[in-house]
């Protein structure tokens, strides 16, 4: 597409001097004011802090993931917030990689900490929420073969070994670290 000449009109006729100069400041004002929103837009972009942008999506993921109690919004309020503060996110992430790399790489390595910690809440409630509808009936028990008495008999409880310490005067190693001291069995 092409520009259109500034002295005709859409249909091709010429324009009177003066409409062309109405139609060409007009062009000019809405050019200024487009760079007038834009940098109101980016003022605004840098007013907003990263960190507590972060936080508000953190604070959502917790409400939203608690497994104690249920979210006090509506799932649907908390989606819509959630959706609002990753755009800004996202606006706030190009000003800065179009601005300041540097910075732009702190909050890229911020972001995905985030992320990181989002996904380990999010698998704890799914875990939490299946691990509350399993039936205990339903959890299959493995099957334990018959165990003849006489090898269960074979197991000293403590009291027993007591005794059979006792009785064979079995000296306890002392430790490196300590002081050696001589044990009796009383």
């Amino acid at each position: 597409m092409g520009r259109r000449s500034i002295n005709t009109t859409k249909s091709g006729k010429y324009m009177n001097p003066t409409d062309q100069a109405r139609k060409e400041a007009r062009k000019r004002e809405l050019k200024k004011n487009k760079k007038q929103r834009q940098m109101v837009r980016a003022a605004v972009l840098k007013g907003k802090d990263p960190l507590q942008l972060i936080s508000d999506m953190e604070k959502i993921d917790e409400m939203e993931f608690n497994v104690n109690s249920p979210p006090l919004l509506n799932e649907k309020v908390l989606k819509d917030k959630r959706k609002k503060l990753k755009e800004t996110w996202d606006r706030v992430m190009r000003l800065y990689y179009k601005e300041d790399r540097e910075r732009y790489n702190e909050l890229k390595k911020l972001e995905l900490e985030y992320e990181g910690r989002r996904n380990i809440l999010v698998k704890y409630y799914e875990s939490v929420r299946i691990a509350q509808q399993v039936q205990v009936d339903e959890i299959p028990l493995p099957d334990t073969p018959e165990m003849p008495e006489f090898l269960t008999s074979q197991i000293p409880l403590p009291s027993e070994m007591d005794h059979n310490l006792e009785a064979e005067n079995v000296s306890v190693p002392h430790s490196i670290l300590k002081k050696t001291m001589t044990v009796r069995w009383v």
